[in-house]
């Protein structure tokens, strides 16, 4: 989202019965734009988009409703107001924060998500990298393939496939001595976990992601400076306006839980450890070379007497001598 000024999204006066709708609101997620078709929020790290299958509430949710999985649309019931329906547009990990974008029409709903499959829909984020891409900027490309196990969703890597994940990048800064960078993430496909497993594959991990990241990186940076979350940041959106046409653009600054940590990453100074990186697996997965660990693992078992062609190693076990009649 090469342009794009950072100014604060405007937020809309309510009034009247409007005020009621907020009440649908997570206590901690903030209105930043409102009118009758279209809603934008400001979602916080910790809040789930939607409710993880099957179940249809949860304390923990964007919108306080039961969801309905089908059409992607929440349905709450206000006092005076009857029951609403708010329809999920897009989504957000659970530990990302930013706008996220809500509908109360189903036509406003249907476009929008039109324009997101046409990639009419600009999204920007804002994440501390460990290291910084190179080139400064340029362009991922990536084949992703979603598995579920156990009722947990991990997203894999797959080499040598038709790319359908697409995402710019822009290097904003560095810190020095730290190795660390805060890049701009330009996605133009909404892929599952998209911007941190690519980030990962390009090594360049989010900071403070505790499935695709380094966690020794982030077990450093969290007693150095404070840094708690994955810093990953829905930072910007523009968009037509699904029903009057007109173009909107929305900016949401950093939380003061992104802002502190980055401050004080200012002075740090210091080389922040990592481990060995990982390679990319034919089933597109990340592991640290386990090379190192076989090799060590058969070392320990040959001075046991139990690798392979070590002396000793089948005693006893040889042939046994005819005994003479």
């Amino acid at each position: 989202m090469r342009g794009m000024k950072e100014k604060k999204g405007r937020r809309e006066k309510s009034a009247g019965k409007r005020e009621g709708v907020l009440q649908l609101l997570h206590g901690s997620a903030r209105e930043v734009y409102r009118d009758e078709w279209i809603w934008v929020i400001d979602k916080p790290a910790g809040v789930l988009s939607q409710p993880n299958q099957p179940t249809r509430k949860a304390s923990n949710t964007l919108i306080k409703g039961e969801f309905d999985f089908e059409d992607e649309s929440y349905r709450a019931r206000l006092p005076d107001e009857g029951e609403r329906q708010v329809w999920l547009l897009h989504r957000l990990d659970l530990d990302t924060s930013g706008l996220i974008v809500c509908a109360f029409d189903p036509e406003a709903a249907a476009i929008f998500k039109q324009a997101l499959h046409e990639h009419e829909v600009e999204k920007a984020y804002k994440a501390l990298l460990l290291s910084a891409p190179k080139p400064p900027f340029g362009h991922w490309s990536d084949c992703l393939a979603r598995l579920t196990r156990g009722g947990r969703v991990d997203v894999r890597v797959r080499s040598g496939r038709k790319a359908n994940a697409e995402t710019d990048y822009e290097l904003e800064r560095t810190f020095a001595g730290t190795g660390l960078a805060l890049v701009r993430l330009m996605p133009h496909t909404g892929r599952t976990h998209q911007l941190r497993v690519q980030a990962a594959r390009h090594g360049v991990p989010v900071v403070g992601d505790q499935r695709y990241g380094d966690f020794e990186a982030n077990k450093f940076l969290a007693e150095k400076i404070g840094l708690k979350r994955m810093f990953l940041h829905a930072w910007g959106l523009a968009f037509r306006h699904p029903m009057t046409g007109h173009r909107l653009s929305f900016t949401q600054d950093l939380s003061q839980r992104l802002r502190l940590p980055l401050e004080r990453l200012e002075s740090l100074g210091t080389k922040v450890p990592r481990r060995q990186r990982g390679e990319a697996t034919e089933g597109g997965g990340f592991r640290r070379n386990r090379r190192r660990g076989k090799d060590k693992r058969e070392e320990q078992e040959r001075g046991r007497g139990r690798g392979r062609g070590v002396r000793g190693a089948n005693r006893g076990r040889g042939k046994k001598k005819k005994r003479k009649k």
